[in-house]
C-alpha cells in the first residue's frame, strides 16, 4: 500500500467512529429521559443524604448523653464504693465492740459467781444469810 491508501485508510476510519459515536446509544433511548432518570436519582441520593446526616447528628446528641449518664455513673460508684469502705469499718469496729462486750460481760458473771460463793460461805460460817453488805467494824483485839 501506498501512502495515499493508507491515509485513505486512516481517514475513514476515522469518519466511521465519528459517524458511530454521532448515532447515541444502541438502546434507543433519548438522552433526555435518561437525564431526568439522572436528575431523579441524583435527587433521591440528595434526600438519603440529609435523612443519614439528620440520623448522624441525633446518634451524635444520644452518644453525648450516654457519655453524661456513664460519667454520672462513674461517679456514684466511686461514691458508692468509699461508702462501702466506711461500711465495712464500721461493721468491723462494731465487732470488735461487740467481742469486748461479750468478755466484760463474762468476767461480770464470774464476778457475780464468786461472791455469791463467798457470802454463802460467809453464811455457812456465822449461821446468818447475808443480804447485803454492812460495814464490818474492824477488830478490836489489840
Amino acid at each position: 500500500m501506498n501512502r495515499a491508501g493508507e491515509a485513505l485508510l486512516v481517514f475513514l476510519v476515522f469518519a466511521l467512529g465519528i459517524w458511530g459515536c454521532a448515532q447515541g446509544p444502541a438502546g434507543g433511548s433519548s438522552t433526555g429521559e435518561r437525564l431526568k432518570a439522572l436528575e431523579s436519582k441524583c435527587g433521591k441520593l440528595e434526600e438519603d443524604q440529609r435523612a443519614l446526616a439528620s440520623a448522624r447528628d441525633q446518634l451524635r446528641k444520644k452518644l453525648a448523653e450516654s457519655e453524661e449518664i456513664r460519667a454520672r455513673f462513674q461517679h456514684d460508684l466511686e461514691e458508692n464504693q468509699t461508702a462501702v469502705k466506711e461500711r465495712d469499718e464500721l461493721r468491723q469496729q462494731v465487732n470488735t465492740r461487740t467481742a469486748e462486750r461479750d468478755t466484760l460481760q463474762t468476767q461480770i458473771e464470774q464476778l457475780r459467781k464468786g461472791i455469791r460463793v463467798l457470802l454463802s460461805q460467809v453464811d455457812a460460817v456465822t449461821g446468818q444469810p447475808v443480804t447485803s453488805a454492812a460495814p464490818v467494824a474492824a477488830p478490836s483485839g489489840s
